[in-house]
């Protein structure tokens, strides 16, 4: 028998404090939406595994380990069964020292309450559940937004209806996955795997973006206030730009209007969702060491140069996409800055990761991503994984930037660029294959 608890705290930031996901200091004003921690937990003959989902843009592998840290202490032995991700919105607050700008220490310390409190209620509402699997491959929403230009060179979201584009960079796999759990009668939770950027709104008001727009079509279609739980598939090169179209696709309306059609996705997939009795439930955890590039003599000189040449206009104004495209102005200094702090701070050095699967019988494993990778990397995973189903989740168990295929490197676009702490050695995606189809056969 598999039993299922779950449950949700309220991890919306206080007025004022800065929120992360650009270039520029984003001091919050007020919220769109509360963001969220939901916690799910699985028992099954005594042994109970799960996962924490946080309205986030991303977690450090330092906040795990204090996560985990403090459910031990409160006497949840089985953290180190648990995976932590987050959604990657843009709303939403720093929790580690990134861009210069620091946490509220304030606030990672209610973040590590919060998580132990959703974990306490989960675990003390475990109850008998049934669960239903299902899949359809429409994702609307979604489109790779590095593309090949006239100049033989790649371009991150190199604006609409661009008339130098001439294709893609790579593909979407548009298969959205869903689980529901099932208690008494009803659906009680769901859980969504779904490609894309959780980047819509922008702006200065707290949102969980689109996740949190669909969890409230789905609640508000259902009639009771279920948890819905955003697990994020590769999405380093994806997002909801269609650069084939002229609309305007930014603000809060256009993360209700994702949200709202992934809700109706996800029910369409429900109506179909088939039961399966996984024989086991079990997690394999699996540490990595993820070594940081090494910054060239060539490209440090070029950063330097950079430096040394006036800008136009200035320093000031926001460096907004179309700058991060282009890369003039304060955009190419503040890539040239961060490439003289990597290679003072990070160059040569390495870090440690935790990769995790959750495995549900021969039917689904749910495998961890520490940073933002590629399509092409999940793809990989999926097709040496021995399941029936594999949902690589990104940005779970820590943060190590963009992971883009060894072969994009040199090509153009902003993600191949070392930012500080972020930036993993061109390699790196070969390691994450590699390891991750280890852990699952494991």
């Amino acid at each position: 028998m598999i039993k299922a608890g779950f449950s949700r705290e309220i991890i919306t930031p206080p007025r004022g404090i800065t929120l992360v996901g650009y270039f520029n200091p984003r001091p919050n004003t007020g919220i769109f939406d509360d963001l969220y921690v939901r916690v799910m937990l699985f028992e099954q003959n005594g042994i109970v595994s799960g996962m924490a989902v946080y309205d986030l843009c991303f977690l450090s592998a330092e906040i795990v380990a204090e996560f985990k840290s403090a459910l031990k202490k409160r006497g949840f032995d089985f953290a180190d069964n648990m995976m932590f991700s987050a959604i990657h919105t843009h709303t939403g607050p720093y929790i580690a020292k990134f861009f210069g700008n620091e946490p509220s220490a304030e606030y990672l310390d209610d973040l590590v309450a919060k998580t132990v409190s959703a974990v306490a209620k989960a675990f003390s509402s475990l109850s008998p559940a049934e669960l239903k699997l299902g899949a359809l491959d429409q994702n609307p929403f979604a489109f790779n937004r590095r593309y090949w230009m006239e100049n033989g060179n790649v371009l991150t979201n190199p604006g609409k209806l661009n008339p130098n584009i001439v294709k893609p960079e790579g593909e979407v796999n548009p298969e959205i996955g869903v689980m529901t759990l099932e208690q008494d009668g009803r659906i009680s939770a769901i859980i969504t795997h779904i490609s894309n950027h959780t980047d819509t709104i922008g702006g200065n008001f707290v949102s969980a973006d689109w996740p949190g727009r669909m969890e409230r079509y789905v609640q508000n279609e259902l009639g009771y206030d279920l948890p819905v739980f955003s697990l994020i598939y590769c999405q380093g090169n994806i997002n909801h730009f269609d650069v084939n179209s002229g609309d305007a696709q930014g603000g809060y309306e256009e993360a209700c209007r994702i949200g709202f059609g992934y809700g109706k996705i996800v029910l369409e997939v429900i109506d179909s969702a088939k039961e399966f009795k996984p024989e086991f439930i079990k997690t394999s955890l699996r540490k990595i060491t993820v070594p940081f590039r090494n910054i060239t003599d060539a490209e440090l000189a070029g950063a330097e140069a950079v430096l040394a040449k006036p800008v136009e206009g200035g320093d000031g104004g926001d460096m907004t996409s179309e700058g991060l495209a282009t890369g003039d102005g304060p955009v190419a200094r503040f890539f040239a800055e961060q490439m003289l702090a990597y290679k003072k701070n990070c160059s040569g050095k390495s870090r440690e990761f935790e990769l995790i699967s959750l495995k549900f019988g021969n039917t689904l494993a749910i495998t961890s991503l520490p940073g933002e990778a590629f399509m092409e990397i999940g793809e990989a995973i999926r097709k040496g994984s021995p399941f029936k189903h594999t949902w690589p989740v990104v940005l779970a168990m820590g943060e190590c930037g963009y992971i883009p295929p060894e072969e994009c490197f040199g090509r153009g676009g902003y993600e191949t660029l070392p930012v500080e702490g972020c930036s993993p050695r061109q390699d790196t995606d070969k390691l994450l294959v590699r390891e991750s189809i280890a852990n699952l056969n494991s």
